[in-house]
């Protein structure tokens, strides 16, 4: 008679297949549980997990979903607010009627998260700004009574490779007339990880297919607990590239990049020479893509007829980035247009206190260069400065001021951050700036050169005032000297004795600063396309000042201003 398992022996399989299902269902519960707290009480990694929002696309790697909504956080205030996309999939809160565009002059920005400012509510995003601005008067269209349109393509992360395809793939880009790229440091790292176009043997620009991921890539990509994960993981140094796909957003600690990129970043941020060890890396093949996409870029615009444009951010100075550039194309440094603006800019006190990007007074900063540039460029009514202060709080007086309290144009807030204060405080100079202007066209300059020169009576002293329109970058580059000759030699030290004049040579920047207690007061501004400086001069008699201005290469320009009084 055969013998018949214990019972016991018959349990065990399935005390350890129970006691497994248990420990999954534990871990299953652990991670749902972890994963509910995230979303409910620390909402971190909401904005990079909404990927729902975009589609998988074949020749990009994904698109905005047209007619679409959710709900940011501000940076700094916590207070939610809707980020709405529009009918072309654009981050604005109004559709565009396609017949309306064949009306208007378009203005269109292509870039990442600086363009879409999806941290802020919409009405404070320059785009909007700028909008209202270059409608404010001027040649009317006679279709619906607007001259402009400014379309935001901004996508947070989105990369250059993608942002050119979305052009590409706009079924009325032949009605976009001026068009922006914003560059940002790290576009060139998108660009290289999307990899959307390749060179061929001839140099020519080639489209590569799009990667479209996974089901389970893609649902990976949509929990807040992969985000905590790949957190985790850059905090231990245990990742070197990221392996699931999201639509790259603030909000999250980016996983560690790989070296070939670590290289691209380093060489864009440190301004790092090519050198042998360099040759044929991702850096050199993703910049000679990037300018080739650029320059294409240019090409397909202006074929329809359009002006093409780089913008590069506030803050990169131009010397970090301007090699990477071709010669051909034409690109704006918001950097000069914030630091003449704004003396002594720090691009600290634009920027959230908590996040990188620019905040509500950045932007308003930004509308402010480019309306300037789009002047110049095309039919918008000029501004004086003054007009143009009082255009931007009428702006900010219709729309409302939400968490975010604008500076007025002719009244210093009593608080605010350092950076409104700076632009509140910038225009209320502008209407003594303009009188000041105006009032030394009318007299007669003591000097004519490259510069005007004006002797002028500043409070109690007297000073020369300088005075140059067209004003460019290259005109206050260069060195001023000023040297003043006085009646009585002894009013000289014993040093300048020697040469029998007080060398009292400065440069345009100096005039921006306060002036040590040593030295002589200085101002230097500029007004639309004029700049303007003045410097006290010493109190002792003056018989004769000579003064221009140098390079290494030799003087630019000097004259000599003879005083007929001793005082």
């Amino acid at each position: 008679m055969p013998t018949l398992p214990a019972k016991s022996t018959l349990r065990r399989p399935l005390r350890r297949a129970l006691t497994a299902l248990l420990s999954v269902l534990s871990l299953l519960g652990a991670f749902v549980a972890c994963e509910v707290a995230l979303r409910l009480f620390h909402p971190k990694y909401e904005d990079v997990a909404q990927s729902q929002r975009y589609r998988a696309d074949e020749s990009r790697v994904w698109a905005p979903m047209p007619n679409t909504s959710r709900y940011k956080a501000h940076p700094d205030t916590g207070a939610r607010h809707p980020v709405i996309y529009n009918n072309f999939g654009s981050r604005q809160h109004r559709h565009f009627d396609a017949d309306a565009l064949k009306h208007a002059e378009n203005v269109a920005f292509f870039g990442d998260s600086y363009v879409e400012n999806s941290g802020i509510e919409a009405q404070y995003s320059f785009t909007e700004v700028l909008d209202f601005l270059l409608n404010l008067g001027g040649e009317r269209a006679s279709h619906d009574d607007r001259a402009f349109n400014v379309l935001n393509f901004g996508v947070d992360g989105y990369g250059p490779g993608q942002e050119f395809v979305w052009y590409q793939q706009f079924p009325h880009r032949e009605d976009l007339d001026d068009v922006f790229y914003v560059f940002c440091n790290n576009d060139i790292e998108n660009f290289h990880h999307h990899g959307l176009f390749s060179l061929d043997d001839s140099g020519d620009l080639v489209p590569n297919v799009a990667v479209v991921r996974g089901f389970l890539t893609t649902a990976l990509s949509r929990l807040h607990s992969t985000y905590l994960v790949l957190d985790f993981g850059q905090r231990l140094n245990l990742r070197e590239k990221r392996d699931i796909w999201t639509p790259p957003q603030r909000g999250y600690a980016a996983p560690a990049v790989s070296k070939p990129i670590a290289k691209i970043r380093r060489r864009i941020l440190l301004r790092e020479r090519r050198g042998s060890a360099f040759s044929g890396d991702a850096f050199d093949d993703s910049i000679a893509v990037f300018q080739t996409l650029l320059l294409h870029w240019k090409d397909v615009v202006e074929e329809h007829g359009g002006e093409f444009w780089v913008i590069v951010l506030p803050y990169m100075d131009r010397r970090i980035v301007q090699g990477i550039f071709p010669e051909q194309l034409e690109v704006v440094y918001l950097f000069d247009c914030f630091n003449d603006m704004i003396p002594g800019f720090d691009d600290a006190d634009w920027r959230f206190r908590t996040d990188a990007h620019w905040n509500e007074s950045g932007n308003m900063m930004a509308a402010h260069c480019l309306y300037r540039l789009l002047e110049r460029e095309t039919k918008a009514s000029r501004l004086s400065e003054t007009a143009l202060a009082n255009g931007l709080q009428e702006y900010y007086s219709a729309v409302g001021t939400g968490n975010w309290s604008p500076p007025p144009a002719d009244v210093l807030p009593a608080t605010g951050t350092f950076g409104e204060e700076q632009i509140a405080a910038k225009y209320m100079a502008l209407d003594d700036r303009r009188r000041t202007l105006e009032s030394l066209s009318r007299s007669a300059p003591v000097a004519r050169a490259d510069w005007l020169v004006y002797q002028v009576q500043k409070e109690a002293k007297r000073a020369l005032a300088y005075v140059k329109t067209p004003c460019r970058v290259e005109d206050r580059q260069s060195t001023f000297f000023l040297h003043v000759t006085p009646h009585d030699a002894e009013q000289l030290s014993e040093g300048r004795a020697i040469h029998g004049f007080d060398n009292l040579d400065f440069h345009f920047e100096d005039a921006w600063g306060i002036a040590a207690a040593d030295e002589l007061s200085k101002e230097g501004w500029m007004l639309n396309d004029s700049c303007v400086l003045s410097i006290e001069l010493p109190l002792y008699g003056i018989a004769r000042v000579h003064t221009g201005q140098y390079t290494v290469d030799g003087r630019v320009w000097a004259v000599e201003i003879v005083f007929d009084d001793a005082t």
